[in-house]
């Protein structure tokens, strides 16, 4: 009978009872027809006994009943210990199939018959058989993401395995209990059992080498590389004797990691390239992945697009885990990205998608090979309800692969609603560009304008510097020349107030040293600043005397120009003598 998706055993229809209970229930029952069985079996061999005698038929029936009756006790009395053998062989096996499943990196965070398994072998006393229910126990806990009580299902496989001389349940539980602690962020804790492990493993060098190299990178995350490459060194030995490709390769990747955090990028680099011969092909996706990383570290271009290229290979060339495929595309977008690379993100990011597609697929085909197999073994522990598990295992299949419908569905209008929006944020990304590119291109005319209009500014400026030369040196040139007629004209001591008139006519009034400054300035400029910054002492004659002493004068017209004696010229050109060897 079936209500509200569960299942009804014999009972009343108020009592409603899941169909993954049956097991139990049917046990329940078993038990309490073997309890009652021989009370019963008494009162029906005594009803009949009695009604034999009143009829006097005793003789056949009682030599019938007797037989049965004995055949039905000895069959009773192997019941008991024949159900309790089946059943911890089951229980074993169990624990064997979860060992198998967690070997295989499958799913098991549904496999609660575990918790089951482990109950029974406590209860019996059969640590032998606890240690590892105890330590898978811990493992489903885990997986459940209950962390809290995977670690005390450890620590109780640890104490069951090295009660009855188990190393391999106690090894493998001090290792989990050091993921555990390393997971949580208690580096140091986590080293102390995974030194312990390494220690109850003995002669298994591989297994040896593994803790080893776990507690090498425990001593690296704490920043303690003098202790990290200790281990490593040993860890490294130890695979390397026992020809562990894995571990060893996974050593030489740790030894990377270190000298990465020590800024040592090309002995990193040397270490990963040691990886590539030891991995198979299946890991070596990974292998190139960590050494495209340190090259964009170094910002190495041409170094990490070739190990881009030979990820891209890898990944197309073996059927790898889908999980290595996402971090390769992963890390492809990211690079992508950061180089502007628009288009080849895009397409890397439609190949992630695949993939964790993909990882779904296989995830949810998991769930649902779990399920079957989960309610395979409850149909051959319990004959009597396999149809109704049938039809239960039915019912949750359809739910499943509906589910699962529902989920591919909304994945894909998600993964289409996606692909719409980074379609539009590249559409947008282009017109923005484009819009910068014209914004860029006409700030560069106008700027382009701007200088064309300081050049012929500074052009024209030119020009007129060149011309205002030209016609300050003509002008220098005419004035230089009534001078030399001023001072032809100055000999003649006939006319003394020719000098006078002449000077007056020749600057128009001005001062007529002034002027000659002026137009000495124009022909031969920063002399006269440079005399005054030499020598700042020198009077108005001595000053006067230095310029007129680039003219081919006589004593006579120095004093004439001057407008003093000749002696007084002498003294004058003695003193300017004077000063200029004092300031040399």
């Amino acid at each position: 009978m079936k209500k509200g998706g569960y299942t009804a055993f014999f009972l009343p229809q108020k009592f409603v009872i899941p169909a993954s209970n049956l097991l139990i229930i049917n046990a329940h029952i078993l038990k309490k027809f073997v309890n009652t069985f021989p009370l019963t079996f008494s009162s029906i061999f005594c009803n009949t006994f009695a009604a034999e005698k009143r009829n006097d038929m005793l003789s056949d029936r009682m030599k019938r009943i007797a037989k049965t009756m004995g055949l039905l006790f000895g069959m009773l009395l192997l019941m008991p210990s024949c159900d309790s053998k089946a059943k911890t062989e089951r229980m074993a096996s169990i624990v064997a199939e979860v060992r198998d499943r967690y070997k295989a990196n499958e799913d098991i965070s549904n496999d609660d018959r575990i918790f089951e398994a482990y109950d029974y072998f406590v209860k019996h006393k059969d640590y032998e058989n606890a240690a590892p229910a105890a330590l898978y126990s811990g493992c489903v806990r885990q997986a459940k993401k209950e962390y809290e009580t995977a670690m005390n299902c450890y620590k109780e496989a640890d104490y069951y395995g090295r009660q009855v001389g188990d190393p391999v349940s106690a090894a493998f539980a001090q290792y989990y209990i050091g993921d555990l602690l390393n997971a949580s962020g208690n580096e140091a804790e986590a080293v102390t059992n995974y030194k312990a492990a390494a220690e109850l493993w003995g002669d298994s060098l591989s297994r040896k080498a593994k803790c080893l190299n776990a507690v090498a990178m425990m001593y690296i995350v704490n920043d303690d590389y003098d202790s990290a490459f200790v281990y490593l060194k040993q860890a490294l030995h130890l695979a390397q004797t026992s020809n562990d490709n894995v571990t060893e390769a996974s050593v030489w990747n740790n030894y990377s990691v270190a000298y990465q955090l020590l800024d040592e990028y090309d002995t990193a680099l040397d270490c990963l390239r040691k990886t590539l011969p030891l991995v198979d092909e299946k890991r070596r996706p990974i292998a190139l992945l960590n050494l495209a990383k340190v090259y964009l570290a170094l910002d190495e271009r041409d170094s990490l697009e070739y190990y881009k290229t030979q990820m891209l290979s890898a990944i197309e060339r073996v059927e790898c885990k889908p999980e290595t495929q996402a971090a390769v595309y992963g890390f492809l977008i990211k690079d992508a990205l950061a180089v502007g690379d628009y288009e080849s993100a895009y397409q890397f990011e439609k190949q992630h998608e695949q993939v964790a597609l993909d990882i779904l697929g296989n995830q949810t085909q998991s769930s649902v090979l779990e399920i079957q197999k989960k309610y395979d073994f409850e149909a051959q522990a319990n004959q009597h309800n396999r149809q109704m598990l049938s039809r239960q295992r039915l019912i949750i299949l359809l739910t499943v692969i509906l589910i699962a419908a529902l989920v591919a569905v909304t994945i894909l209008i998600l993964n289409a609603l996606k692909k719409k929006r980074i379609e539009a944020e590249i559409n947008a990304n282009l017109l923005e560009l484009k819009k910068r590119n014209a914004q860029q291109q006409q700030e560069q005319t106008v700027m382009q304008a701007q200088y064309d209009e300081l050049q012929k500014q500074s052009a024209q400026q030119s020009e007129l510097q060149a011309e205002f030369g030209d016609k300050l040196k003509d002008e220098y040139l005419q004035k230089c020349n009534i001078i030399r007629c001023f001072e032809v004209l100055s000999r003649d001591r006939s006319n003394p107030m020719a000098f006078k008139d002449l000077e007056k006519s020749l600057f128009d009034g001005e001062d007529h040293w002034a002027s000659f400054e002026a137009a000495f300035e124009g022909v031969h400029p920063g002399f006269i600043s440079f005399v005054h910054k030499q020598y700042p002492d020198l009077t108005d004659l001595e000053f006067r005397y230095c310029l007129l002493s680039h003219f081919k004068l006589s004593r006579q017209e120095y004093a004439d120009v001057l407008g003093c004696s000749v002696y007084n010229v002498d003294k004058i050109r003695a003193s300017l003598n004077n000063k200029m060897k004092q300031n040399e």
